[in-house]
């Protein structure tokens, strides 16, 4: 049996933003009244702290949207781990991490490619498709991260089409271009060495 989700663990929608902002503004009109009448009144202090309860809650909405944005902002920039090490497919970011013959790609950027919902990105429910060493935490790195092959028996179990142009990518964008370069920096090597000799 499926349970729904409450409301409040679901992102708000523009309409609870838009109400959010309504009731933004109309606590700032109840708290400045309050202040208000405290100037007017002649009872200093008073409406000050009555209006304080009312400020706060003003400013929290205002704080918990700014910090929202800001947070999205950073997990979409470049200001995390393998920053400038990564391609883009379909305008995103895919953070990669060449390790000599192993290949990571980072786990929460795959992810976001395929708008995998939250449950679904538990490591431990991953890794029961992609294998233990499918998925784990890259190599001189803190991030989490899809082996080659963990990667390949995850896309494996997708039958969308973005699966499949995201493998094809992978691919000739990502894998085949590594590989030659590393055929070239290999057979360069061993020319020097011959050539040394």
């Amino acid at each position: 049996m499926d349970r729904k989700l409450s409301f409040l663990s679901q992102d708000p929608d523009e309409r609870v933003v838009r109400w959010g902002w309504v009731l933004w503004f109309a606590w700032l009109a109840v708290g400045g009244a309050l202040l208000l009448g405290d100037i007017r009144g002649g009872a200093p202090g008073l409406g000050a702290v009555l209006a304080a309860p009312f400020w706060g809650v003003w400013a929290l909405w205002a704080l918990y949207r700014f910090a929202r944005t800001i947070i999205r902002w950073l997990a979409r920039s470049g200001w995390q781990e393998w920053s400038g090490q990564y391609y883009e497919f379909d305008g995103r970011q895919i953070r990669i991490l060449f390790d000599g013959d192993d290949v990571w790609f980072a786990a929460a950027d795959v992810f976001e490619v395929f708008d995998t919902p939250r449950p679904a990105r538990n490591a431990e429910r991953v890794r029961q498709i992609v294998g233990r060493d499918g998925l784990r935490t890259a190599p001189g790195s803190g991030l989490l991260g899809f082996s080659e092959k963990g990667l390949a028996a995850w896309l494996d179990r997708r039958t969308d089409r973005t699966a499949s142009l995201f493998a094809r990518w992978i691919e000739t964008q990502v894998l085949q271009p590594y590989r030659r370069r590393r055929e070239l920096e290999t057979t360069s090597a061993a020319s020097t060495v011959d050539h040394g000799k």
